[in-house]
């Protein structure tokens, strides 16, 4: 599994952390979920096809990604 993190400026809080790991943890291709509301980062252990499913569960939680 690849490791890759995505900037997710809106999460400020542990609430935010545990929506996101929530949304995306049980996603397919994915293995482990790291939210880290302090440096507004998510990291993904996962497949590398998982990616964009990540970007959109991330988004239909009410957060921006980031390029």
């Amino acid at each position: 599994m690849d490791e890759y993190t995505l900037s997710v400026p809106g999460m400020t809080c542990e609430g935010c952390e545990i929506v996101i790991t929530g949304a995306v943890s049980p996603l397919a291709g994915v293995g482990k979920v790291d939210a880290d509301a302090a440096d507004g980062r998510v990291t993904v252990h996962g497949d590398p096809w998982a990616e964009s499913r990540v970007r959109d569960a991330i988004e239909e939680a009410g957060y921006d990604v980031l390029e």
